[in-house]
């Protein structure tokens, strides 16, 4: 599945240098001869052939420009009205501005009201991935639902039972947040992991991860050249890829040394994209993250508590983990060390760092330890 995905992503960059017309019967073609040849090596390469020129195909055919339907727009609507609605009762429990800003920002991605001077801090010590919707913070909702809905029932005959309301609340929530795509892809995953989790399936994560990547390409292949498609991928990527054989070279790692490999995988992985998109590199986002993902958790949940249940001592809770939150990124913000600025890598060495870094992936994923 990974790469018949790959093979999906090139082909889209291909068709989009190269639109040609011959593109359609060469798929039609590749899609005869794997049907007629369904077993061997030349099966394989021409299942790979066909992904490929599907990408060719579906960016050469995409139209430029994208209108709405009245259901999306009708949609889109109801869920500005419940996300209105939300943010005016996380605002009954008596938070400060400034904290209806950031919780709002980090339950409902709705950044418009949080202050120049905060997001600067965030993107100074290499945070701001906290500030957008991403899989973190859907997985953080996530395991709530987990706790609810699957944890005491995953081994019964009623385990199927949790998959509706697990859905519909994950969904739901990626709807209200305005489906951004590093939202959808996490959904798409964690959706697909819940239905094998309660078949009882063991399977590598990275399918997955490459089947919601499919999904979202073959939908709008555009999403390829946005930074957000990009990073959040790349980050899941990494995680996934390097978290199991580092946890079995090293498999007696406690919580906190377990997050801090967790936050330099990602910052490994995504690495190159941000200096070559954003001219900076954080030296302090690993370290950071023993305090600022727990923190983060604690904010979401009471923001979400408050959002529920709209009282006081929520409202109180929640402005004292916010200013906590905000005290620890100033003082890390505040050391001179804390971010290497002006960096401007070309793009054919981030292509050449990428490629040196999967070839060790390949490599560790395949050592004989690992067997």
């Amino acid at each position: 599945m990974l790469w018949c995905a790959a093979m999906l992503m090139a082909g889209i960059v291909v068709g989009m240098w190269f639109p040609l017309p011959c593109w359609l019967p060469l798929l039609a073609a590749a899609v005869i001869a794997c049907t007629l040849l369904k077993q061997g090596h030349w099966h394989d390469l021409l299942t790979l052939a066909v992904w490929f020129l599907l990408g060719c195909c579906r960016i050469s055919y995409a139209s430029p420009y994208y209108h709405q339907s009245q259901w999306q727009q009708s949609v889109e609507r109801k869920a500005k009205g419940v996300q209105t609605m939300l943010i005016a009762r996380l605002g009954q429990s008596g938070v400060s501005p400034q904290t209806l800003a950031l919780a709002q920002a980090l339950t409902l991605g709705k950044r418009d009201d949080l202050p120049s001077g905060m997001r600067r801090a965030y993107n100074r010590v290499g945070a701001s991935h906290l500030l957008a919707l991403s899989g973190l913070h859907l997985g953080i909702i996530y395991g709530i639902l987990y706790f609810i809905f699957i944890r005491w029932i995953r081994h019964s005959k009623l385990r199927w039972m949790a998959l509706p309301p697990i859905l519909l609340c994950l969904w739901g929530y990626v709807v209200v947040a305005g489906m951004p795509v590093s939202l959808l892809r996490a959904a798409l995953m964690l959706s697909l992991l819940t239905m094998l989790s309660l078949m009882q399936y063991a399977t590598d994560p990275l399918h997955p991860l490459s089947l919601s990547a499919i999904i979202i390409l073959l939908i709008s292949p555009t999403e390829l050249w946005s930074i957000s498609f990009q990073l959040s991928f790349v980050s899941v990527f990494f995680l996934v890829a390097l978290w199991t054989p580092l946890r079995e070279m090293l498999p007696r790692l406690n919580w906190a040394v377990q997050l801090v490999a967790v936050s330099c995988v990602a910052s490994l992985g995504t690495l190159p994209l941000v200096a070559y998109y954003f001219h900076q590199v954080a030296l302090l986002g690993p370290l950071l993250s023993l305090v600022l993902i727990p923190l983060t958790t604690l904010i979401i949940y009471l923001s979400l508590a408050a959002m529920i249940c709209p009282v006081a001592p929520i409202g109180w809770l929640l402005d004292k983990a916010v200013m906590l939150q905000q005290h620890v990124i100033d003082a890390a913000g505040s050391l001179p060390f804390a971010t290497l600025e002006r960096v401007h890598p070309p793009l054919l060495q981030v292509v050449l760092i990428y490629a040196a870094l999967l070839i060790a992936i390949v490599r560790l994923r395949t050592a004989p330890s690992m067997e």
